[in-house]
């Protein structure tokens, strides 16, 4: 995109998603989306913005980038406009973004449909600043809950310590930061916006380069990185990745205090003798339990596995989301 002035015609922004790319999230990632922009420290003071995403080894995947004179509500819905076109419809979708109202407005307009999550970090970097105490602690426990009771039980102990608490909250931090709120077919749990963060990493080294250099150069890191992940991918066998199947069977070790009563081949209650006795419902035919992790991960929760390794023969890629 360029601009006139004076007569003359100037660069004023760019955006650039390979089709490799688009076709790599459409085939194999979560419908889900962290968009964040980082300064940019050579001769053209703008900002590199970038749209990543998440594949099943939990692994960064870059999905778009793009350079913006400065963050404001008209280029990031100009770069939002942008994404959409490259990446056409989309049923189901979360975007986490900070806290920078010029995005957060953009997405709205752009990805009216689109679930928003805001970064919990970015939220308590604000937050800490006006709150103090045992407020801070709640805050986190009721982020990081998947379920709704046990968000409600920590928020409002959040509500009684302040007056002001609630207000704050709606006006500056309406989006969803609560796992317990989260769309559990998106089968991404994260309150963190991380893959911004490993995205930043990913460049920090080249953010001095001209723009027409930058993103040349990384065009190139993509094309290595895409490659690299094609020979470990064409290398595995099986369905699930064996990774994953890895981590799942590495949680089943420790779980002397979880104690199962079944009332089925499939579906049973699990108690936590650490937790006086708190009981939860696994039903493996239908992948949920009733602490919301499994639905909202994708993975086996501990009650889930408990009960698992109780049957004869247990294949865990057989409980693992497709995601």
């Amino acid at each position: 995109d360029t601009e006139l002035t004076d007569g003359k015609v100037y660069f004023h922004r760019f955006f650039m998603a390979l089709k490799p790319c688009v076709d790599g999230f459409h085939a194999g990632c979560r419908p889900y989306l962290s968009i964040d922009s980082t300064a940019l420290n050579g001769k053209w003071n703008g900002h590199l913005a970038a749209c990543t995403a998440l594949d099943g080894h939990n692994w960064m995947f870059p999905l778009a980038f793009g350079f913006i004179e400065v963050e404001d509500e008209d280029n990031w819905t100009w770069f939002m406009t942008q994404l959409h076109r490259a990446l056409g419809p989309i049923s189901k979708l979360a975007i986490c973004t900070d806290a920078c109202k010029g995005l957060e407005n953009a997405v709205k307009k752009v990805f009216p449909q689109a679930e928003q999550r805001e970064c919990f970090r970015h939220l308590m970097q604000n937050f800490s600043k006006r709150y103090r105490g045992d407020i801070v602690g709640r805050m986190w426990g009721a982020a990081k809950t998947h379920r709704p009771s046990m968000f409600e039980y920590h928020f409002s102990k959040v509500l009684e310590s302040s007056q002001t608490v609630g207000k704050y909250l709606q006006d500056y931090h309406n989006l969803k930061w609560m796992r317990s709120s989260f769309d559990t077919e998106i089968k991404c749990d994260y309150i963190h916006n991380n893959l911004a963060e490993s995205f930043n990493n990913w460049i920090r080294g080249i953010k001095d380069l001209p723009v027409d250099g930058l993103a040349d150069t990384l065009n190139g890191k993509i094309m290595k990185l895409l490659e690299k992940r094609r020979k470990i991918g064409e290398k595995l066998q099986g369905r699930m990745l064996p990774a994953v199947v890895q981590q799942v069977n590495n949680r089943t070790r420790g779980l002397g205090h979880l104690k199962v009563t079944r009332s089925s081949n499939w579906k049973g209650e699990v108690r936590d003798i650490n937790k006086d006795n708190l009981r939860h419902v696994v039903n493996i035919e239908k992948s949920e339990c009733t602490c919301l992790e499994w639905q909202h991960t994708g993975k086996p929760c501990e009650h889930a596995l408990v009960f698992l390794i109780g049957k004869r023969n247990v294949k865990m890629e057989d409980y693992l989301h497709e995601y």
